[in-house]
């Protein structure tokens, strides 16, 4: 019984402890004569203060566009790896890729130095039928009769031609139209499509 008065005695007495410095450490009011910051302002940290107090602080207008930021780009200098290369190659690989690369290299720029050359064409050889025809000028044409004659001028001579009529010893007109004048070459039997163009020597189509 005296055990249990006890420890209520001490259970008081802590209690009473603990209240008493609840009350004393309990923070209070105080007065000031200025506050730092009024109400409804915003706090500026002091680093950005003594930048902006510093007299060699210089201003600058937001409203410019600050080019000059462009410009100074900073520099990656960090190692750059081809992640398709392989891990390990050995030196006779390495040493065969850069020699076929600096080849490559070469011919290309020799390529571009040195221009492609145009194949030139070879003239076309007269043949000997064209060598012939060609001393004679269309010098006109007359329609007489649902039939049509041209006149071919070799010189001072004018020889009139139509179907059938042969001229020159071998060229025998088999069909004559506005369009063209069809020949057969006596002997080889050759036959000789001409186009009829005015004032034009005669020249055989291709």
């Amino acid at each position: 019984m005296n055990r249990q008065r006890l420890v209520l005695l001490i259970l008081v007495l802590l209690l009473i402890a603990s209240s008493l410095w609840g009350i004393f450490s309990y923070p209070r009011q105080k007065t000031v004569a200025k506050l730092t910051y009024s109400p409804g302002s915003r706090a500026v940290s002091a680093r950005k203060s003594l930048k902006a107090e510093s007299p060699g602080a210089k201003q600058i207008d937001k409203r410019i566009l600050r080019i000059d930021l462009l410009e100074q780009r900073p520099v990656f200098a960090e190692y750059q790896r081809d992640i398709f290369r392989p891990l390990f190659v050995d030196r006779e690989t390495l040493l065969e890729r850069q020699a076929a690369a600096a080849a490559a290299a070469e011919a290309a720029r020799l390529a571009r130095r040195i221009p492609p050359q145009q194949p030139v064409k070879p003239l076309p050889v007269p043949t000997g039928i064209q060598n012939e025809l060609s001393s004679f000028k269309l010098h006109g044409f007359l329609k007489k009769g649902g039939k049509k004659i041209v006149f071919l001028a070799k010189g001072q001579e004018i020889t009139p031609v139509k179907e059938g009529t042969t001229f020159a010893g071998r060229y025998s007109a088999t069909s004559v139209t506005d369009q063209v004048l069809i020949l057969k070459v006596a002997g080889t039997g050759e036959e000789v499509i001409i186009p009829l163009i005015e004032n034009e020597p005669l020249r055989t189509m291709r």
